[in-house]
């Protein structure tokens, strides 16, 4: 390529024309440009979208990957242009079960029960339909229960990069449940 504009430019177009999130090896196969380069042009691309007022995209980065979506501050507009009408708004029961998955994940369906003291299967069950959750394997226990993790829908619609930008909460943590059911039992 010939200048670093004609290749920030190839990548908003790949970008753009992927609409899901590209990783950097697919961005350096596609550009041949290195690592280095590919993260040094995004990050150029990303303040160039912040920097112009009157665009309504953004670039983010979500683990390993890239993707041109559209800032916070036009999504109640979005939502009037994608609102489905055959889906209903989450739960605060759900809501609280993706929290569960979120913060423990990998995480089976007993252990988002015992964290949340009720049965989640049904829950567990909607939010893999919505695409925010995805069985992610099973465990070498008895019966393979199956875990779950979240999506990069998830991460997209959260507005986060990674996991690990979650808040701490101790409070929804299988370890910490785990640890004080331990001590109760000790204690009995």
């Amino acid at each position: 390529m010939k200048n670093d504009s004609q290749a920030m430019a190839v990548i908003e177009a790949i970008l753009f024309a992927a609409g899901d999130p590209v990783s950097i090896n697919s961005l350096m196969k596609i550009t041949e440009l290195s690592e280095v380069e590919i993260i040094d042009l995004c990050e150029n691309l990303s303040e160039k979208y912040l920097n112009q007022q009157d665009s309504g995209l953004c670039l983010r980065r979500i683990e390993d990957k890239y993707c041109i979506t559209t800032k916070a501050e036009y999504k109640e507009y979005l939502a009037r242009l994608f609102r489905p009408e055959h889906l209903p708004g989450l739960s605060n029961a759900a809501y609280e079960t993706l929290a569960a998955i979120a913060y423990n994940q990998p995480v089976t369906k007993s252990q988002i029960e015992l964290i949340r003291g009720v049965n989640s299967d049904q829950l567990v069950n909607r939010l893999v339909d919505r695409g925010y959750v995805i069985e992610t394997g099973n465990l070498d226990l008895p019966g393979k229960p199956a875990v779950f993790s979240t999506t990069e829908k998830f991460l997209l619609e959260f507005g986060l990069s990674s996991v690990d930008e979650l808040p701490t909460i101790n409070l929804l943590m299988y370890d910490t449940i785990e640890n004080l059911q331990d001590e109760v039992n000790v204690n009995e």
